[in-house]
């Protein structure tokens, strides 16, 4: 069988994380850092393209990948509007909306599919995107408010969870599809989500203020909890939102973010640390048995992925609390780079259709609703 060579592309915020995905494997995983002044001029993301890609092809010549052997080019998903998982090609309509970032998500990320687009075209190959942030699955229950006309959107990590709860499935000899995951992906931020039979029905809201407490958001904020805050602190529904998308959680409790240096404040015998490091995790097991309940108790492995998976006490402590849901799994750190090459692989090799973006949202409201 043809081993497929592909370029993946993740931007971020200084860095733009360049991967090779060879046979199967992850062959080239680095960060090429950027001078953010080198940006000063620029009014879109989309200004940043060239000097991002003029740096991704000097990491590509100094690692010796021999371009005309690159079968495509896969890129991070994000910017379109909502669409169910899989692995898209880029088509003009996803090129269009990603340029313009129609779900206005303001994050240098909108570049992946920019820049694979480009980057495929110029190299003669298809580009691609695979299970983009935007990913929507949600079940009709999991989409309802108490409001009318109010429905929770799907923000979580499913270019990570999917690629996890891939890869368990194929180690168990089974298919995703055939198989119920709770997957807990844990970060900087995290989410938590069920997966039925290969679809995401329901998920905490990363960074919306609705989920687990994490290294910098801060978990479930009811409206009660966000007017005294504003009274208490004197601030405004900007400044709230920061809480929830990236100063909150033990950022804010604790004035810092690396979980290392809370468990060394833990060790030196701060029971404050140890109060927030313990409720932290309480959340998260409180959220796994919630997607337990969504899934109608029928779960056939709990997943724990992310940066926080290196903490074994964390996952130990998630194991002695959740084990009575299913087994749980720990598959430690992130794996985009794996999750972009192993999506386009998978079209490549006939195992998976590459789907059509349509530029219309997945969903748009219930249509026996008037």
């Amino acid at each position: 069988m043809k081993e497929y060579t592909i370029i993946t592309i993740n931007p971020g915020s200084s860095s733009t994380k360049v991967g090779v995905y060879k046979g199967g494997q992850v062959i080239l995983d680095k960060n090429v850092d950027h001078d953010t002044h080198e940006f000063d001029h620029c009014k879109t993301f989309a200004e940043q393209e060239p000097y991002r890609t003029q740096k991704i092809m000097e990491i590509l010549g100094e690692a010796g990948i021999d371009l005309k052997e690159v079968d495509a080019v896969s890129g991070r998903g994000v910017g379109i509007h909502a669409c169910e998982g899989g692995t898209y090609e880029i088509n003009d309509i996803a090129f269009e909306h990603a340029v313009k970032d129609v779900e206005h998500i303001h994050h240098p990320a909108t570049l992946g599919i920019v820049i694979a687009k480009k980057l495929g075209d110029e190299l003669g190959v298809p580009s691609y995107f695979v299970n983009p942030m935007s990913v929507d699955e949600l079940c009709d229950e999991a989409r309802m408010t108490g409001v009318k006309g109010l429905y929770r959107p799907s923000h979580g990590h499913p270019l990570n969870e999917k690629q996890v709860a891939i890869h368990h499935s194929k180690l168990l000899g089974t298919r995703y599809q055939d198989c119920n995951y709770i997957v807990l992906h844990l970060g900087g931020g995290a989410s938590i989500a069920a997966h039925r039979k290969g679809r995401i029905i329901d998920s905490t809201r990363s960074g919306d203020g609705q989920g687990v407490i994490s290294p910098n958001r801060c978990g479930d904020l009811c409206i009660d909890d966000i007017l005294t805050l504003m009274d208490q602190r004197h601030i405004d529904l900007k400044e709230v939102n920061k809480l929830a998308a990236r100063k909150g959680g033990l950022v804010d409790l604790l004035g810092t973010d690396d979980v290392r240096k809370v468990k060394e404040m833990i060790q030196a015998g701060d029971r404050w640390a140890e109060l927030c490091y313990n409720a932290m995790i309480y959340t998260m097991i409180k959220w796994t048995s919630m997607m337990a309940g969504a899934l109608g108790g029928k779960v056939d492995g709990i997943l724990v992925t992310g940066g926080l998976a290196f903490d074994q006490d964390l996952v130990n402590k998630i194991t002695e609390n959740t084990q009575w849901i299913a087994p749980v799994y720990s598959y430690p750190g992130s794996f985009e780079t794996e999750a972009l090459g192993a999506g386009v692989e998978r079209v490549l090799t006939g195992e998976e259709e590459a789907k059509d973006y349509s530029g219309k949202a997945v969903w748009e409201g219930f249509d026996f609703i008037h």
